[in-house]
């Protein structure tokens, strides 16, 4: 039975994520490996803290059938373009999936393999309880925690190894598992030497597709795969949420000068770990979707990278002929549609809508019965042969972006899309008190308060230059701005009481009621004569 989406408003709860901090130590011989299989750029990024509240916003926003999220702006996704820009891995390649595995190793042998290219005899504690691929963290850490001074080539290599099982087990393809990583991408690190065989990107964004589809039906209460991605890819492009430098930290450069050597990070090394969360109680659920809500198309960062182009590696834009393929992005037993052609502004390009057919075939993932993950497998060969020949249904689109056409976009979103995200109730300025447990988007509020601020400002500007010219225009002025203040506050439901901020309002509201009092007196005695 098919899932319902989940409800945007129904409870206030995040998702639970799953990640885990790399908690083997970094060695500077495992470097020449992780650039030869396009990791490195993940380790420079490091470990970030996940924005919980953040993720599940975006989860709510996403289309499973579309593979795009939802915003007023219009439709945004994750692309190709994105994973290599954030996160530095390569595109190109052969695709990460059980039949690549099988050209290197048929039947794998777990234990003998863990062995073999681990170095490191296998026992009872080394997997999961009932699993075959998992093995415990706890296990890894106890053996490869520091690799040893003055180590050997093949016991360097070892370590550099289950360095990159962690990271992939950890960042890339975290399971829902709190204290295991899967062994099954060992095969794909046998031979460290090859330089960029096998297409990361892809397989990370497969996955990440997958993990948002899942992640946005209900009864599911957690999400796990890139997490890091996603959030990467929100910092990018929006404001909301972005962590700030800690204090004292310099603000992290993607190009640096290390004696003699030049480093390059890919841009997801921009919010690095020397960043930190702010301690604002607002960065909720609630607020994250009142904000997003509330999106406009000058707050959204469409093309990011255009300015770090010259500052990130090689291999960050050495696939940007691909960015626009619309071939099907596989990982392991997953095959999932990628869709540019949604998404055209993202790459500065001009914007049918509706979109032409962007994938050959449909989406689909290996999940239900044995019997129809055994039908998937026979099914997966057609899905190899349209990576394969990748380059073949790339979007050649040579117009740019039509902000002209933008209007008639979201009229065309919002009536042939059917967009099913909604809101449970609306904000009623001047209303009934409001429940802090419900999803009430602010967007009225928010505009009355912007709206007056912006007025304010404005007068302020007029009157700085050279409108002050007498006491009485500057008590004038004052009085503007005092009431000013005493609407934005009393509109986002401050009371200001017996504030004697606001005294020379109310002496101002009892010299006006003397005044009008007196006037009235005067005009009564006039009409007794």
């Amino acid at each position: 039975m098919a899932r319902r989406p989940r409800n945007i408003g129904k409870g206030t709860e995040s998702l639970i994520m799953r990640k885990h901090k790399i908690c083997l130590n970094w060695n500077d011989n495992y470097k020449e490996y992780l650039v030869n299989m396009g990791f490195y750029g993940v380790h420079q990024i490091g470990y970030i803290l996940s924005d919980k509240a953040l993720v599940s916003a975006l989860v709510e926003r996403w289309k499973p059938t579309t593979h795009t999220f939802y915003f007023p702006v219009g439709e945004m996704t994750i692309t190709l373009e994105d994973v290599a820009m954030l996160m530095g891995l390569p595109i190109d390649g052969a695709p990460v999936c059980e039949e690549t595995r099988a050209t290197i190793i048929e039947n794998p042998d777990w234990p003998t393999l863990i062995e073999a290219y681990l170095g490191r005899e296998v026992d009872e504690q080394t997997f999961r309880r009932r699993s075959k691929t998992e093995i415990r963290i706890r296990w890894m850490k106890e053996h490869f925690g520091t690799c040893p001074e003055g180590a050997d080539d093949e016991t360097v290599k070892c370590f550099a190894r289950a360095y990159m099982l962690m990271l992939l087990g950890s960042v890339l393809f975290t399971s829902r598992s709190g204290d295991s990583i899967s062994v099954i991408y060992l095969p794909f690190l046998i031979d460290l030497e090859a330089k960029r065989k096998y297409s990361w990107g892809s397989a990370v964004l497969a996955c990440m597709y997958k993990e948002l589809c899942q992640a946005c039906n209900e009864p599911t209460k957690q999400i796990a795969g890139p997490i890091l991605l996603l959030q990467l890819w929100s910092w990018a492009h929006f404001r909301v949420g972005r962590p700030q430098v800690r204090e004292g930290e310099p603000e992290p450069k993607l190009r640096v000068q290390e004696g003699e050597e030049e480093e390059r990070r890919p841009v997801g090394y921009l919010w690095s770990g020397r960043h930190e969360f702010t301690k604002n109680t607002a960065r909720n659920l609630v607020h994250y979707r009142d904000v997003l809500d509330q999106l406009r198309q000058d707050e959204v960062h469409w093309q990011p990278y255009e300015t770090h182009r010259p500052d990130v590696p090689a291999v960050c834009i050495a696939d940007e002929n691909l960015w626009m393929t619309t071939s099907p992005v596989i990982h392991l037993q997953t095959v999932e549609t990628y869709n540019p052609g949604r998404v055209m502004r993202q790459f500065g390009k001009f914007q049918e809508f509706p979109p032409q057919p962007t994938a050959p075939i449909g989406s689909f993932g290996c999940f239900g019965p044995p019997n129809a993950r055994s039908a998937a497998r026979r099914r997966r060969t057609d899905f190899l042969d349209y990576w394969r020949r990748r380059e073949e249904f790339l979007i050649l689109e040579e117009r740019v972006y039509d902000p002209a056409r933008y209007d008639a976009y979201i009229r065309w979103l919002n009536t042939g899309a059917a967009l099913h995200l909604q809101s449970p109730a609306q904000w009623s300025v001047g209303g009934t008190p409001i429940n802090k447990l419900q999803y009430l988007p602010t967007e009225p509020i928010t505009r009355l308060v912007s709206n007056k601020i912006m007025e304010m400002a404005e007068n302020t500007v007029e009157k700085l230059n050279g409108e002050l010219a007498d006491g009485d225009g500057m008590r004038a002025y004052m009085l503007d701005m005092l009431r000013g203040c005493s609407d934005v506050l009393q509109w986002i439901g401050v009371n200001i009481g017996a504030n004697p901020t606001f005294d020379p309002l109310r002496m101002e509201e009892i010299d006006n009621q003397m005044e009008t009092d007196g006037e009235a007196s005067h005009e009564a005695s006039e009409e007794d004569e």
